[in-house]
């Protein structure tokens, strides 16, 4: 009985003892928790006071907050989380097109083939308007490539929408329409018509008329300056328009212009405006300046269209004579010249590069005219079909499609490649909402260039190293001589107390020039005249005079200026008496007939006197021959003295 009431007691106090030994073991595991914890954020305050002491935070007490140094620690990470982030803008691939199998050649590829390799929603970019009623039609694109604006010769005009074709706004203006440009945005257009220029609104409605553009048939915009620029295929005349304030300004008159404009094109880089003419000559022009820049001949023959490289580096002249060549802008030489078979009168370059040429029922597109690579024969080729004349194509921008108006209305094609692999969204985007049109538009009116920079070089010419070096160093040597002339003022100072100079000099100071340092060599002497050369070492002389000199000039001068005077007054008289010449003339011949007259009468007494004096006595006839030929000259004087004097 006794055991069996032992054993429940001695299996309480084993329990007992298995839990206390639980609750000191979790204690202990508690325990160094809390001291492991503390010991690592003992270590990571130290190893961040120690990476940012001195970099980002010196003060010990910002050390110690805790906000502070993770705020320093955010701020290091910055340029990590900034990379990470660039990664999402990295660089698309340039080397786009059509990847071709072995053997394949490009320019068998049709428009079917690109249509049925392509995602459907660039299938819904190949598309015709059929408008065979009043063609041939003009197009333009926008600048951000949403918006097309179509121009019918006959006086149709469409503003649409065209990745949703949705229809802004249509217009029949009852007239003949050469040309038509979108200015600012997709808001406000330009449209040459037969008499005026006029500008109208998306929807349409007219706007402006502008009087004095009068029978322009060519237009071109420059987006950087809000200017309007109109040419004449019939006259020769240009003019500039501000389209921003309505101020006309850079007016070409026809002793200027010369020939009537065939086409015109507008460098974007530099604003500067190309005409061409039906001699074949390239001319380029300014608003600020009143003759052409440059005037290069192009082509024999007349130029059909002009288009330059939207980065303003290289254009493209495509000519009468069945050629086209590509220019560099720098040297103003043709790089390359390409004989083409057919008869294209378009010419258009897409932002990657490419070029095509329309004319006919065709369009060639031609890849890599720009590099050292020289294609010898076109990249695609595509027909309008039977009747569709091309009147001129377009690149859409940010978008591999090309736009052709022809004859019987408009045609989008696929171009693999032509768009930029890289757009620059910040000119123009193409997904802006209305709020930032509004907002480009205000930028783009604060941000106008003025029409005198419109020039050929824009660019900065560059840094002289030498130059800057030696400047550097003159800075430098006038820093130590200012030092060393401090220094010894000091000394001065010190040495003579009261008594020092105020102020010392040391070395040759006029060789010193306080900004500079040392002075600088002397700038090339200026090419003059000799007659300006003359005039100058006449000033000096005249400066080196005294006041007596001086006045003694000064009446001589006057007194050469008073008989320059008097000269002038005879001379004015002697011209006025013009009449009187033949007079005076008249007068001398008698004179002179009186003086031979007088002459031969006296020859005639000394013959007399001489006849006289052999009928004299026979003493007279026995006396010598000497003594007659002694007698003979005063007989003679005597008889001419009482001939003038009788």
């Amino acid at each position: 009985m006794g055991m069996k009431v032992q054993q429940p007691h001695q299996a309480r106090s084993g329990g007992e003892k298995s839990m206390g030994r639980n609750e000191e073991l979790r204690k202990k595991t508690e325990e160094l928790v809390r001291q492991r914890t503390a010991e690592l954020r003992e270590a990571r305050t130290r190893e961040e006071k120690q990476q940012l002491r001195g970099r980002w935070v010196t003060d010990a007490d910002a050390l110690g907050n805790a906000e502070a140094r993770k705020r320093e620690q955010f701020q290091r990470s910055a340029p990590k989380r900034a990379a990470r982030v660039n990664l999402l803008g990295k660089l698309e691939n340039t080397n786009t097109g059509l990847e071709l199998e072995e053997r394949e050649v490009s320019d068998r590829v049709t428009q079917d083939d690109v249509v049925a390799a392509v995602d459907l929603q660039s299938k819904s970019k190949k598309y015709e308007l059929v408008l065979d009623k009043l063609g041939p039609y003009k197009l333009d694109f926008s600048a951000n490539g949403t918006h097309l604006l179509l121009a019918g010769l006959r006086g149709h005009m469409a503003n649409i929408r065209w990745k949703d074709f949705a229809l802004n706004g249509e217009t029949q203006l009852k007239d003949r329409i050469d040309d038509a440009k979108f200015l600012i945005d997709h808001t406000i257009t330009a449209v040459a018509q037969k008499k005026f220029v006029y500008m109208y609104t998306k929807e349409g409605a007219e706007m402006h008329v502008l009087p004095s553009m009068a029978n322009m048939n060519r237009l071109a915009y420059l987006p950087r300056h809000l200017l309007l620029c109109a040419a004449s295929t019939q006259y020769s005349v240009m003019q500039y328009m501000d389209i921003s304030t309505g101020q006309e300004l850079g007016t070409k008159v026809p002793s200027v212009v010369r020939d009537p404009t065939s086409c015109m094109a507008v460098n974007p880089s530099n604003g500067v405006v190309a005409t061409c003419d039906l001699r074949g000559l390239v001319k380029l022009w300014s608003p600020s300046v009143v003759d052409p820049l440059v005037q290069l001949k192009g082509h024999k023959g007349v130029i059909d269209d002009i288009c330059f490289h939207p980065n303003g580096r290289f254009f493209v002249t495509l000519g009468g004579d069945h050629k086209f060549k590509v220019w560099d802008c720098r040297t103003l030489r043709a790089l390359e010249e390409y004989a083409v078979t057919y008869a294209f009168n378009t010419i258009d370059v897409s932002s990657s590069g490419y070029v095509a040429m329309g004319g006919g029922t065709n369009v060639q597109i031609w890849k890599d005219l720009f590099t050292a690579s020289r294609p010898n024969s076109p990249y695609l080729k595509f027909g309008l079909g039977y009747g569709n004349i091309a009147q001129q194509l377009r690149f859409c921008p940010f978008e591999d499609v090309i736009g052709v108006g022809h004859s019987r209305g408009f045609h989008s094609l696929l171009i693999p490649g032509a768009g930029d692999a890289n757009p620059d969204f910040f000119y123009a985007n193409p997904h802006e909402t209305e709020r930032h049109r509004k907002e480009r538009v205000v930028s783009t009116l604060l941000d106008k260039l003025p029409p005198d920079m419109i020039s050929l070089d824009i660019q900065v010419p560059g840094v002289n190293t030498a130059r800057l070096a030696e400047y550097n160093e003159n800075i430098r040597l006038n820093k130590k001589a200012r030092a060393i002339r401090e220094k010894k003022e000091r000394r001065a100072d010190k040495s003579l107390g009261d008594a020092a100079p105020t102020g010392l000099l040391v070395g040759n100071d006029e060789e010193v020039d306080e900004d500079l340092g040392y002075k600088e060599r002397p700038v090339t002497k200026e090419l003059k005249s000799k007659k300006e050369v003359a005039k100058e070492r006449k000033m000096q002389k005249w400066d080196k005079k005294d006041s007596a000199d001086k006045v003694r000039s000064k009446q001589t001068m006057r007194t050469s200026k008073i008989a320059q005077q008097r000269r002038a007054r005879m001379q004015r008289l002697s011209g006025a008496m013009g009449s009187d010449d033949e007079e005076e003339k008249k007068a001398e011949q008698n004179r002179l007939k009186r003086h031979r007259r007088e002459e031969e009468d006296a020859a005639d007494d000394v013959r007399e006197l001489y006849g006289r004096r052999d009928e004299g006595s026979s003493k007279a006839v026995n006396r010598g021959k000497s003594e007659m030929t002694v007698m003979t000259p005063s007989v003679k004087k005597n008889a001419a003295l009482r001939r003038l004097m009788g």
